[in-house]
């Protein structure tokens, strides 16, 4: 056992793990991926890689979820986890998200972070005003490259707007709740029929990136200003509170998929206060 760490991703308090829910990750399905490791100890590569049938039946959450052998560490033994409540709702949440996204990909095409901003070239009432001097009397001139090409009739100055959300303007701020700042980069669930990854990858193919993945916890700690903390943090966390708890060792190594329990011991972190406890308890 590491006492206070020793180098490995950090433990995440309750107000740590609090702040990267509701404030580090932009979307639903941010925080569900960084939950399904928290929730079942798993390693964000085993997470990244689950499919929709190891947690749903049909469109009903299982009451355990599978970790299949071919995405384990090792490939040593596939493992089956209870789902936590909290967890179900996180994954109910993420599927209503999911469909929600996916009619807005498909009335209004693709976006970015630039087509929802639109740089400034809407007021507040969404109307086109020219960027350069403000005026309100706009005319369209064509599309270039997937944009809408535009000319101010009192200074002539052309400029391009992204054609996302230029005739839905009111789905916009619904974007932005839901967190989705790039369609292109961001693997839409139920694009792809074939797909059976539950976290699929850009454009709805194969299954989220490991790089993506940590980004995203990574930009997240930025957000909310956590340092010290990785994607392993979610595991450390879980084996460490379930052993705080006074869960049996054998029992959290079989949620954990150690296959010794030395290796297992690696992960559980001690505190000094804990440490200077049990000395202090002998007799």
């Amino acid at each position: 056992m590491k006492i206070d760490g020793c180098g490995q991703a950090k433990i995440l308090s309750g107000q740590e793990r609090e702040l990267l829910l509701n404030k580090g990750f932009l979307s639903q399905r941010d925080r569900t991926l960084n939950e399904l490791c928290f929730y079942t100890a798993c390693r964000s590569c085993e997470a990244r890689q689950i499919l929709y049938s190891d947690i749903f039946n049909g469109d009903k959450i299982r009451e355990t979820l599978i970790l299949r052998k071919e995405i384990t560490k090792g490939k040593q033994a596939t493992r089956v986890i209870p789902v936590n409540p909290k967890l179900a709702l996180s994954l109910e949440k993420y599927i209503q998200e999911s469909q929600e996204l996916l009619k807005i990909k498909q009335l209004v095409g693709q976006w970015d972070y630039k087509s929802l901003t639109c740089n400034d070239v809407f007021d507040e009432n969404n109307q086109i005003i020219c960027p350069k001097c403000s005026h309100n009397v706009i005319s369209t001139a064509g599309k270039s490259r997937g944009k809408q090409l535009y000319k101010c009739k009192k200074c002539a100055y052309r400029f391009l707007v992204k054609t996302a959300f230029v005739e839905s303007p009111e789905l916009k701020d619904r974007v932005l709740q839901l967190g989705v700042y790039n369609s292109q980069s961001y693997g839409f669930l139920f694009a792809n029929s074939s797909n059976p990854y539950l976290f699929p990858g850009d454009q709805g193919n194969g299954s989220i990136s490991r790089t993506t993945v940590k980004e995203i916890f990574a930009n997240a700690c930025k957000r909310v200003g956590i340092i010290g903390a990785g994607t392993h943090s979610w595991r450390r966390t879980a084996l460490t509170e379930m052993h705080k708890k006074k869960i049996p060792m054998k029992v959290i190594q079989n949620i954990s998929g150690h296959v010794r329990l030395s290796n297992l011991q690696k992960y559980l972190e001690v505190s000094r206060e804990e440490v200077e406890a049990a000395i202090n308890s002998l007799p």
